[in-house]
């Protein structure tokens, strides 16, 4: 069935209009016609099951008519992932909203060869990957910041995990704790921002066996580790 996170509230027979994108989503991509049932979202009440009216020729709107999911909002986790090439950052927004983050904090570091960033094109990837996942909840897409000031931006007891190329030996994961993973660029970390990132408190530097991973498959790597973590550590 046909998903779309809506911004309006979702009461009982409620006429929510449809925007432009999402109608033509709808109407020609999934072929939907008016007397449609559709699943709807919008990140505080829940899922509802709405149906597909028309207004007019150029208007269609969606009316709720029963709650399916009440709302259920997922613990904090944040993908602090470095400026890569559009259509691979595309990639880790998508990606990273299908494995369940809450935040995104796009990254600026001293190797950062593509730090264009357009939050309008990035608020849609991860709405249309979250409509797609069934997700009941949007990740906040933050704007481009640098390490000291992601710093400010984390929550106070988060545990932070910065992947870090021939690193030794890797900390433990605590995966009952508020988290967040840092990724660098394809050039890795500079000197001075591992020597940052090793002097703050509550970041654990973590490394892959298999050796180096390109930017965006280390974000998609860390990311389902993590969300195996649970399940992992029950069967011990």
């Amino acid at each position: 069935m046909v998903r779309l996170f809506v911004s309006d509230a979702l009461v009982s027979n409620h006429l929510i209009l449809l925007t432009d994108r999402d109608l033509h989503y709808v109407l020609h991509v999934m072929r939907q016609k008016v007397g449609d049932e559709i699943l709807c979202c919008n990140g505080t009440d829940g899922e509802w099951r709405c149906q597909l009216q028309q207004k007019n020729k150029k208007e269609y709107f969606v009316i709720p008519q029963q709650q399916l999911r009440p709302q259920q909002d997922p613990p904090f986790l944040a993908l602090c992932p470095a400026l890569i090439k559009k259509d691979n950052f595309d990639f880790v927004l998508q990606k990273a909203t299908e494995l369940g983050v809450t935040d995104i904090y796009p990254l600026l570091t001293e190797y950062t060869a593509h730090p264009h960033f357009n939050a309008e094109h990035a608020a849609l990837v991860v709405k249309e990957a979250a409509e797609q996942s069934e997700r009941l909840t949007l990740p906040q897409v933050h704007q481009p910041l640098k390490l000291p000031q992601l710093q400010k931006k984390l929550p106070q007891n988060c545990c932070c995990y910065y992947l870090e190329e021939r690193k030794q030996e890797s900390n433990i994961i605590y995966p009952d704790k508020m988290a967040a993973f840092l990724v660098g660029p394809e050039g890795g970390w500079s000197p001075s921002e591992k020597e940052f990132l090793a002097q703050q408190p509550q970041y654990y530097g973590l490394h892959f066996e298999t050796g180096i991973l390109r930017a965006e498959t280390a974000s998609l790597a860390i990311l389902s580790c993590w969300q195996l973590a649970p399940a992992l550590n029950r069967k011990k």
